[in-house]
């Protein structure tokens, strides 16, 4: 009861923790704002949800572009009147190796999908969130920003640059009654690994804990919610 209506916007839908998220998040009545790269699994999401649900507003497109971007949230805006909560879920590692070994061509796109999109929707939707002096941003981030590992240089770079934004937001969004929360899963059970973990955290949980911290009462906020499989040592 405690989502219900409530205006949300969550970025990486189509697939893994977000599209766990969007399925919990509409089971629980909130309007949903929700988009991803993929029109083919987008498609197999509404269609999911149903034809007839008018709660749900989904869009196909790449996050690397801010007109995109900006028009999405726009649009969103326009059809629910508002956005309560933001979940920046969208994030990608397409290269790994050792940073000698990186092309400069795959750090630029891992940063323009981890850094500077959520980066993006956060401003937007914050100069939204402001107008009620409340809200709720959620960024998802990575225990890598929590630790130095070899061989995912690049996509650790990007975290830690998304990381260092969501804790200065924090700061200058709390003035205006925004709570901004960056989320820190560890091994996650996946495709966004190349082999399955099943000794890893279902996205499912992921997803279940995320929803468990949105709504807490309105006198907390949670800075930081660092979530790890118990098998998992890098701590």
């Amino acid at each position: 009861m405690l989502l219900t209506n409530k205006r949300i916007l969550l970025t990486g839908a189509t697939s893994g923790i977000g599209r766990c998220l969007a399925v919990k998040l509409a089971a629980a009545g909130a309007q949903l704002a929700i988009c991803g790269l993929s029109s083919q699994k987008m498609d197999a999401l509404m269609k999911e949800f149903g034809s007839s649900n008018q709660t749900i507003y989904s869009k196909t497109f790449s996050v690397t572009d801010e007109t995109e971007i900006i028009r999405f949230v726009n649009e969103a805006k326009i059809k629910f009147g508002g956005i309560d909560i933001l979940i920046n879920c969208a994030g990608l590692n397409s290269a790994r190796g050792n940073i000698a070994e990186i092309k400069t061509s795959d750090l630029d796109y891992m940063i323009s999908v981890n850094l500077r999109a959520p980066f993006i929707f956060m401003r937007e939707v914050f100069n939204i969130m402001k107008e009620n002096k409340s809200g709720i941003v959620v960024n998802v981030l990575s225990t890598v920003c929590l630790f130095a590992n070899e061989g995912i240089g690049a996509y650790t770079a990007s975290k830690a640059g998304i990381d260092a934004l969501t804790k200065v937001f924090r700061k200058e969004a709390r003035k205006e009654g925004v709570k901004v929360c960056g989320v820190y899963p560890g091994g996650v059970n996946t495709t966004f690994r190349n082999t399955e973990r099943p000794d890893y955290m279902s996205p499912k949980s992921i997803a279940d804990a995320i929803i468990a911290m949105i709504v807490l009462p309105d006198d907390v906020a949670v800075h930081d919610l660092i979530l790890r499989p118990m098998v998992e040592e890098n701590f």
